[in-house]
């Protein structure tokens, strides 16, 4: 899991604040061992003593308040904690130079040159207000460049504070209590309102620092309101006002170093809380055995992957990821809905969906989210289940619906077929046994009457036997064609000659031609002239009087292509896609124009596709319709071949639903 963060900016940001703690640390030791040497033995007085001691307690409580903001903010990122951090170095600065209340110590009256520097209070005042108004182009150049900044606020503080302190006091005004007083309630007001307005928003944030540094600066405000009012006192200065308003300082500092602690207790404790429910997600995504899941930025690289979609890849090294890293981002170029999803995710956020890799053949049920941390830093992550064969059953489910609504669909139209010939059946059997009470000659013509229907009915049901048989023998891949050396030209050219003068009863023309006089391929010529015959029944059928119907056969090095075209009512282009589907037929009414149970065109595909040949059909709506078949041209003109003879009960047997020419 610790791929999922960048490593690279986790060590730097370890890295920067180890640097601040060590500089902390070095600062106070330096302090401390720098006053041990220049304490002296016995040749300081008890206040110089005091005073010393006071001051460099107070220089490290102000170091440690700094160092506790900038480790404050290295784990919020809020500027206001930097700005504020900048005043307790300044602070701690003025207090190692002895610019803050040290002087007055050895002061009779109190003033301004012996009670705070005005150049680096100023500075302190101007940063308190960047630190309530973060938005501006100040402090983003202060934000941009903060160790700069930290170097020249150092160099401002220690250069203008000892002018200050050497050419200040040969100012009129300047030791004056009124500007004094003037001054304190200047910075009374503005730490005041820096202090509310930083309580506010710890409130708002709910961010335990923002009180604590509020609490600190509004110290701040009660120091000065103390200076004024030692100031009422006729300015007259004792030990105790003194140690009393360096104490305010000290607690400032103090409060801040506190909460700090406290702060960073509390966040120790959320952090427990949150990484013991980090590791049940984690546990949980780590050992999914329903999704895989993977992480990555916003370049694909991989940053972290469950355990699922490593053993998916047969990954071993766990800590290795470029091998799988290299394996998703080649399966990208496979995902046809790639640009969708990308697009959604900078739009939403995320997206979700279903993804087909059609190389695979797989189908993927995959969420994809965009995560945007507080550093702008985009991390994607992927979590997919494979639904292959979930999908895959769903498919084959609704092609058996389909397929079971075509057979009950077939079923139904084939009772009609059947009922139609057995109501001529029975009709005529009533018929003739009534004649059987008369004489001969009435029994005779009655018989010849009705001849031509029971004939033409017993050929429609055989018709349809046949093919249900035929079916059967499909399904059952039991269909295997007789193959024989024939003049393919020969078959079909015979099959339509006989099949034309059936066509002329209905006034309809059927026309012959080819680019050559014999064609010899190995076929099966009962099968052919099944499929021609099949072929121009139906252009028959769906032609209307003075129609014209076109066979051509055309040969080529690679194709003979048998070519059926009719000027009839033509199909719909919705249907053209159907049309050689088993059991389906266009119209699927009783009272549709033509008979018809809707399988010989399946069965037609069928022998084609035995010989190894291909059928495809164009077709406008009432403008007729045009089959191409096309046969191996093998090249077998140098063999002898056999001779076909049409036979006419076929020709009657599949021309037997068209009622008005049989």
């Amino acid at each position: 899991m610790h791929r999922i963060i960048d490593n690279n900016k986790l060590e730097e940001k370890e890295n920067r604040l180890l640097i601040y703690v060590m500089i902390t640390v070095l600062i106070v030791c330096t302090i401390s061992i720098t006053d041990i040497f220049l304490s002296g033995e016995g040749d300081k007085t008890y206040l110089q003593s005091t005073i010393r001691f006071i001051r460099t307690f107070n220089c490290v409580t102000s170091i440690l308040a700094f160092g506790s903001c900038i480790i404050a903010y290295n784990r919020l990122k809020k500027d206001s904690v930097f700005f504020i951090s900048l005043i307790y170095l300044s602070l701690s600065i003025d207090i190692l130079l002895g610019y803050i209340n040290y002087l007055s110590f050895y002061a009779v009256k109190l003033s301004i040159s012996n009670y705070t520097v005005i150049c680096t209070s100023i500075l302190r005042v101007f940063i308190l207000i960047l630190s309530i108004r973060e938005n501006n182009k100040i402090s983003k150049v202060i934000i941009d460049n903060k160790e700069l900044s930290i170097i020249i606020l150092v160099a401002y503080s220690v250069l203008f504070g000892l002018l200050e302190i050497n050419f200040g006091s040969k100012i009129s005004f300047y030791n004056s209590s009124e500007f004094f007083v003037l001054y304190n309630i200047f910075l009374m007001i503005i730490y005041g309102y820096v202090g509310i307005k930083l309580f506010r928003i710890g409130l708002k944030s709910k961010e335990y620092l923002f009180i604590v540094l509020s609490a600190s600066i509004f110290l701040f405000s009660i120091k000065a309101i103390y200076g004024i009012y030692s100031m009422n006192c006729k300015g007259v200065l004792s030990f105790y006002i003194n140690l009393t308003a360096v104490s305010i300082t000290f607690i400032s500092f103090f409060i801040v170093i506190t909460g700090s602690f406290v702060e960073l207790y509390i966040y120790i404790c959320k952090t427990k809380v949150l990484n013991r429910n980090l590791s049940t997600f984690y546990d949980l995504a780590e050992n999914s055995n329903h999704s895989c899941m993977f992480i990555s930025d916003e370049n694909y690289n991989l940053l972290y992957a469950n355990k699922k979609i490593k053993e998916n890849y047969n990954i071993i090294d766990n800590d290795n990821l470029k091998e799988l890293e290299e394996i998703l981002k080649n399966k990208l170029d496979f995902i046809g809905n790639k640009n969708e999803i990308m697009d959604s995710l900078q739009v939403n956020g995320f997206w979700s969906g279903i993804i087909k890799n059609d190389k695979e053949n797989r189908y993927l049920d995959c969420y994809v989210h965009l995560i945007i941390s507080d550093e702008e830093y985009k991390q994607i992550v992927v979590s997919y289940s494979d639904v292959s064969q979930e999908i895959n059953t769903q498919f084959e489910l609704e092609k058996l619906k389909v397929y079971d609504k075509e057979k009950n669909e077939f079923i139904a139209n084939l009772a009609h077929e059947l009922k139609t010939p057995l109501n001529i059946f029975s009709s005529a059997i009533q018929l003739l046994e009534r004649g059987l009470h008369k004489n001969d000659l009435d029994f005779k013509s009655m018989y010849i009457k009705y001849e031509k229907h029971l004939k033409t009915n017993c050929k429609r049901m055989l018709r349809l036997i046949n093919n249900i048989m035929d079916i059967s023998q499909i399904e059952e891949g039991l269909l295997k064609p007789n193959f024989g050396i024939y003049n393919i030209v020969s078959i079909v050219e015979d099959v339509t000659l006989s099949v034309s003068n059936f066509a002329l009863l209905k006034k309809i023309y059927i026309q012959f031609d080819t680019n050559v006089e014999e064609s010899i391929i190995e076929c099966d010529p009962t099968m052919i002239e099944r499929v021609i015959l099949n072929l121009l029944s139906n252009a028959i059928k769906f032609s209307n009087e003075n129609n014209n119907i076109y066979v051509n056969v055309i040969e080529n090095n690679e194709w003979i292509e048998i070519v059926i075209r009719d000027e009839g009512i033509g199909i719909e282009e919705k249907n053209l896609e159907h049309i050689f589907k088993r059991f389906v037929q266009c119209d699927k009414s009783f009272t549709r124009a033509n008979e018809g149970s809707g399988i010989g065109l399946s069965i037609v595909k069928s022998i084609v596709e035995a010989h190894d040949g291909n059928i495809s059909v164009e077709s406008k709506l009432n403008k007729g319709s045009k089959f191409i078949i096309k046969l191996p041209n093998k090249n077998l003109k140098s063999q002898v071949y056999d001779y076909y003879n049409i036979s006419n009960n076929n020709i009657e047997l599949e021309l037997s639903d068209i009622y008005e020419i049989v």
